[in-house]
């Protein structure tokens, strides 16, 4: 299908602009939301009397449909894992929508930051200080959890924008208004320095948009991948804070998506459009363009075939893992001499090595002895030390950690 923006069509045949934005608007396959953004045209805002609508042309109606089917999929194969491999292939993907998240907003994050501050957490989860990355990291893990986001009012956007930047805002962008920025602020564009963007300008409109938004995502008559595609798009043609914006309005679609799809079609969003910024920023100047008349189908179509393509990496990542697995578990049952409780260690360790991206960030010894005990053999702490080193001797394991200690399943094995 040939669907055009209505910018082209302007330029090729302006004699028929009117009529095809009149169909769209009114067609029995669109979506007219209540939504009206701010529309530029070059480096002024043009006009915002045009409601935000988006077409259910065949090739979106088939990616939700394949986005669903893919989603099923994931949670299919994620869920026949065992549960140390399960839960650390979704910390490397948290790990990585962070990183990415950050990234597109100019701010470096190294992997080595995130785990030093998930295992802060992990030895105290209320922990209160200000570090770097510790209000996001627990954020994000509420995905895991399944904790559901409910958003009623500006007070929740502004609790969530709080939380997720908390110690991270330099000071001469911290919030100035009720809830959101009250001075007013412009887009440029980092190569050459012009003006691209200008969201509302004061907090007063901000809060009015915000409030419309709120009904909107609030509307259960609306598909859920559109209403959080098109939700995404009007929120960051907001704006409400002077720092933050993409990364607020990028949990919050991750934790949207996490519970209407699976956890790792969340989270592997960010890490799409970091790969593909330039078509994530073409896609909001669309429809942005004065001349596309708040028209979001291209966006919506962009951030689609995001999720789609994440998911294919997924699928792809969790199946070869999966026969990996397989034939770790093959390989410890025919190695000979080897007890059961060992058996047990080598089995672990091979969910660790294949589905962590770091050795040294892979299970600990202590964890490994808690969860023989809590196993139907309850293997004694001795017995658990002693097939360590058992195993050492070998040259199964490698010992690479000592506080704590840490042992890695050997490359020859």
């Amino acid at each position: 299908m040939n669907y055009r923006e209505l910018r082209k069509i302007y330029y090729s045949h302006r004699d028929q602009y009117e009529e095809e934005y009149q169909l769209r608007l009114q067609g029995y396959s669109s979506i007219r939301t209540s939504l009206y953004p701010h529309l530029m045209q070059r480096d002024t805002v043009k006009t915002s009397q045009y409601p935000l609508f988006v077409t259910l042309h065949l090739e979106i109606s088939q990616l939700m449909e394949t986005i669903s089917q893919q989603s099923q999929r994931i949670s299919e194969i994620a869920d026949t894992l065992p549960k140390i491999a399960h839960d650390q292939f979704y910390k490397e993907q948290l790990y990585q929508s962070i990183i990415s998240t950050n990234e597109i907003e100019g701010i470096h994050t190294t992997r080595k930051e995130l785990v030093d501050v998930e295992k802060l957490l992990e030895e105290d989860p209320y922990k209160t200080e200000q570090i770097k990355h510790l209000s996001t990291l627990r954020m994000y893990q509420q995905i895991l959890k399944d904790e559901f986001l409910q958003i009623q009012s500006l007070e929740d956007i502004r609790g969530i924008y709080d939380q997720l930047t908390q110690g991270e805002i330099s000071p001469e962008d911290e919030l100035d208004g009720e809830f959101f920025r009250q001075k007013s602020v412009f887009i440029q564009d980092d190569k050459t320095g012009k003006v691209i963007y200008i969201p509302p300008q004061k907090e007063e409109q901000i809060q009015v948009m915000l409030t419309e938004w709120i009904r909107f995502i609030n509307d259960h008559s609306i598909p859920n991948l559109v209403k959080a595609c098109a939700g995404h798009y009007f929120f960051e043609n907001i704006h409400p804070f002077y720092d933050g914006n993409g990364r607020t309005g990028r949990y919050i679609l991750a934790k949207y998506l996490s519970r209407k799809l699976d956890k790792f079609s969340g989270l592997v969003l960010s890490q799409q459009i970091n790969h593909h910024k330039q078509d994530y920023y073409k896609a909001f100047r669309n429809t942005g363009d004065h001349l596309n008349r708040a028209d979001a189908t291209f966006f919506v179509e962009t951030l689609l075939t995001f999720i789609k393509e994440g998911q294919e990496n997924i699928i792809q990542t969790l199946l070869e893992k999966q026969e990996q697995l397989n034939r770790y578990k093959v390989k410890i049952e025919q190695t000979e001499g080897l007890e059961e409780v060992e058996k047990y260690i080598l089995f672990l360790l091979a969910q660790s090595k294949l589905f962590v991206d770091d050795k040294r960030d892979g299970i600990e010894d202590r964890s490994i002895i808690q969860l023989a005990n809590q196993s139907n053999h309850h293997y004694s702490k001795k017995k658990v030390k002693d097939a360590f080193l058992h195993l050492e001797d070998r040259g199964i394991l490698t010992l690479i950690g000592r506080k704590p200690s840490q042992h890695y399943l050997s490359d020859y094995f």
